[in-house]
């Protein structure tokens, strides 16, 4: 597999990652996206390591980051835990949403089955998560309203787009796990993308912003909104 790098310095390198790609090597032994830039890099001479700094469930698309080096790794990794890196996504969700909302909740991450639910503050292991979105527009699949929303993530829980928005009545379009329209269905991934990174060069460098667009799927069908 070629990555699709969208920028590169002497650095970082920025994919992006289609669906159903896995960010890192898993149990299905599926090609992985590190494992293509490991390889692109080793096909070009660099012998230098490679780490991956924000990663993308394997069903979702979009921008993945990457660091040629363990200052860099260690600076970006610093950034992330900090909120610094900014994350932006397009997703695709059930219903009508508000113009403009925000959501707050705790969500807890049960490993075995990977999964995870919104639970009352409190709970025993739960973490807060954060985002707001803007609604885009809206339309009707196979009868069904559907509205796209840009999200703005402000922390990194697991699968977090996911179950806050079905948590909120707003579950995702293609989603198996967290939308039960679509629970038992083959062929189908969920409807949220990656679209933006945007980050101060560890290097000290001009401010790096990455974009790209969805395509194809169901995205084709919000194409002029985005």
């Amino acid at each position: 597999m070629k990555p699709d790098i969208v920028y590169e310095d002497a650095d970082i390198i920025i994919c992006n990652k289609p669906a159903g790609i896995p960010s890192q090597s898993d149990r299905s032994f599926d090609a992985d996206l590190l494992g293509a830039v490991k390889t692109y890099r080793s096909e070009r001479g660099d012998k230098g390591d490679t780490f991956i700094v924000n990663r993308l469930d394997k069903p979702v698309g979009g921008l993945v980051l990457f660091a040629l080096n363990k200052r860099t790794a260690a600076a970006l990794s610093a950034m992330t835990g900090e909120h610094s890196v900014e994350k932006c996504y397009y997703a695709v969700v059930c219903g009508n949403t508000e113009q403009k909302g925000s959501f707050n909740d705790w969500l807890l991450k049960e490993a075995k089955a990977n999964y995870s639910r919104a639970v009352p503050e409190g709970t025993a292991g739960a973490k807060k998560a954060a985002l707001a979105y803007e609604t885009l527009g809206s339309g009707q699949l196979d009868g069904t309203v559907y509205s796209l929303v840009r999200i703005r993530l402000y922390t990194g829980r697991h699968h977090q787009i996911r179950v806050q928005f079905a948590a909120h009545g707003h579950a995702l379009y293609g989603d198996i796990k967290y939308n039960r329209a679509f629970e038992g269905k083959k062929g189908v991934t969920p409807a949220l993308f990656a679209y933006m990174l945007s980050f101060n060069n560890p290097s000290g460098a001009e401010r790096i912003s990455v974009e790209v667009k969805p395509s194809g799927g169901v995205w084709q069908e919000f194409a002029g909104l985005y």
